[in-house]
């Protein structure tokens, strides 16, 4: 009995609402920008002096009310998994190799990093 409490316990802990989509843009941005910044990210994203800053303004994830749209939510999601791979800690450099993966695996999550946000609408979450 003491076991099958303590699995409710902790199944209820790991539950609460997902992450607001501008939370989980800011999470994926934050991990491709720690230094040393990957040269696919570089390369192929081209962020200026401040990677982190760029990319947030760049794709308006920095709005609070930001909503994915093109990729959505669960592909954005999908392609995230391999910064993970690294750790769970949002400071966790993530493998270059992994990046790479990321790049080469989900051509619409770097177009959409890519794509400048349009001033009207600050909660395109694409282009």
């Amino acid at each position: 009995m003491k076991r099958w409490t303590l699995l409710v316990a902790l199944a209820a802990a790991c539950t609460g609402p997902p992450a607001p989509d501008a939370a989980v843009c800011e999470d994926f941005i934050h991990r491709i920008c720690i230094a040393p910044i990957c040269d696919t990210v570089n390369s192929t994203l081209n962020p200026g002096a401040d990677c982190e800053q760029d990319l947030l303004a760049r794709t308006g994830c920095s709005n609070p009310d930001f909503q994915f749209t093109t990729p959505d939510r669960a592909r954005f999601l999908s392609c995230r998994l391999p910064l993970l791979r690294s750790g769970s800690s949002r400071d966790s450099a993530p493998n270059c190799d992994d990046v790479q993966d990321i790049f080469n695996n989900c051509g619409d999550l770097v177009i959409f990093f890519q794509t400048q946000v349009d001033a009207g609408s600050p909660t395109d979450g694409g282009p």
